[in-house]
């Protein structure tokens, strides 16, 4: 990162450390917002920012979240989130699911109580970092139901699945 990019990764990590982020949780969603922007899609980036400044001021992101890790199995973990800004959810989950694919070839980790998290392959791009392959899936609720229906069906969470390269790992 260059220092201008270093320099306002400072200044969006203030803004939220202003609206009561923690300032490890405020560097976490400072970066996600600046990776955004370097790979060019600054519609997940920093034109975000007031949105989320706006959605913690009304309560809707909990900016003193008490994060809950549950494991339910050593592949299969279970975030709750408490309404956390969804930087630091996925944060959370895909390291989580890094360290349980680490483990036994493959890491599975939902979470709930979240919100948006920005873009998929920020995450995606630490395992693969890691010479592993990640999925990463995010709620279905009413407001995001398939086009033409009149009922949701199916409400998702957000889920994050990794596993070893397929050359060390089958999976059937």
């Amino acid at each position: 990162m260059t220092p201008k990019n270093k320099k306002l990764e400072k200044k969006v990590q203030n803004i939220f450390k202003k609206y009561g982020l923690s300032k490890s949780h405020s560097l976490i969603s400072a970066k996600a917002l600046i990776n955004a922007e370097l790979v060019g899609a600054p519609s997940h980036g920093l034109s975000r920012l007031k949105m989320y400044c706006d959605r913690i001021k009304n309560k809707l992101i909990n900016p003193k979240p008490k994060i809950k890790v549950k494991s339910i199995s050593k592949s299969i973990s279970y975030v709750d989130a408490d309404n956390s800004i969804g930087f630091v959810a996925a944060d959370i989950g895909i390291k989580k699911a890094i360290i349980n694919a680490q483990k036994t070839g493959i890491g599975f980790v939902a979470i709930k109580n979240s919100g948006h998290y920005g873009l998929s392959g920020y995450y995606i791009e630490q395992a693969v970092k890691k010479n592993l392959i990640g999925y990463v899936f995010y709620k279905c609720t009413s407001s995001n139901s398939s086009y033409g229906s009149k009922k949701v069906y199916l409400e998702l969470i957000q889920y994050v699945l990794v596993h070893q390269h397929p050359q060390k790992f089958l999976l059937y």
